[in-house]
């Protein structure tokens, strides 16, 4: 079978042979960990949530069989990923969802209506509030504050991605949107050091988060918001609600919160510069 890799686990894909742990199986979805803590790589079928680091396949979850439970072993690397009894080739890249940074600043006020959007969905205060402590401590570079709460956050809860984890891939993607480099470092260096708290896959979507990359629904609903577009928020919120059994009410409530900080803290927040085109990763074939 032919597969598409993300560019942001090509690199397991491509390089030399080693082998992978099932983590965990599901109709739709293997999640394999392939080398360190963080490294994982899901395989998702036609019809699963597009994971941005995802290896994805042609066939609906009906049409496939993994063969696989947690605890197996699988080879990968050369290019190809060998399942039991069948493989997959991986022939190109697709590219992810992303947030991509604010070309211009957005009045407190259409923030604060973007936040409001969420407000009637039964969001955790507290995990909106902590999130939103925790992007304003990094926009402000305060590394010893923004560390306290990254810690508090980084493996709270239960499941593949803890609430807590939900919440602050809403901060990384909010700090991408708006383009604070000082709020990405303080933030993504205090999330990589407390990596290993969390579970694989969710250390790796925090990864993911940093550079601004998210499943399709959650990139959508945090450039909507980041735009002040209340009904585009509302749309988008919709779909992301639906994702898991908390995780998308998790993360739509870390948003609000860095929403309502937004709001209040305009001058924290860098002037947008002009938007640079990413090289396009749609393509790219296996040598």
């Amino acid at each position: 079978m032919l597969g598409a890799a993300s560019p942001l686990t090509w690199d397991l894909l491509a390089g030399r042979e080693r082998e992978a742990t099932v983590l965990a199986a599901f109709p739709t979805a293997v999640y394999l960990r392939a080398g360190d803590h963080h490294e994982v790589l899901p395989v998702v079928s036609s019809d699963a949530l597009m994971l941005p680091t995802a290896l994805r396949l042609p066939l609906p979850a009906d049409d496939l069989v993994w063969g696989l439970a947690a605890g197996d072993t699988v080879t990968l690397g050369r290019g190809m990923l060998r399942l039991p009894g069948w493989g997959i080739r991986v022939v190109r890249q697709w590219r992810p969802a992303q947030v991509r940074p604010l070309t211009h600043r957005v009045p407190g006020h259409l923030l604060l209506a973007a936040a409001g959007v969420m407000a009637p969905g039964g969001l955790d205060a507290d995990l909106a509030d902590r999130a939103g402590f925790t992007l304003r401590a990094a926009l402000r570079g305060d590394a010893a504050t923004a560390t306290s709460l990254v810690d508090g956050l980084v493996g709270s809860g239960r499941g593949l991605t803890p609430s807590g984890d939900d919440a602050l891939c809403a901060v990384l993607l909010v700090l991408h949107g708006v383009g604070s480099l000082t709020g990405l470092r303080v933030a993504s260096a205090a999330t990589s050091a407390r990596r290993h708290a969390t579970t694989s896959l969710s250390a790796s979507l925090l990864d993911a988060a940093a550079g601004g990359y998210a499943v399709p629904q959650v990139a959508a609903l945090v450039t909507a918001a980041l735009r002040g577009d209340e009904t585009a928020t509302a749309t988008a919120l919709e779909d992301v609600l639906a994702i898991g059994h908390s995780s998308g009410r998790d993360l739509a409530a870390g948003l609000a919160g860095c929403l309502r900080v937004l709001a209040l803290l305009p001058h924290a927040v860098p002037r947008p510069a002009a938007p640079e085109h990413a090289p396009e990763p749609a393509g790219r074939d296996l040598p």
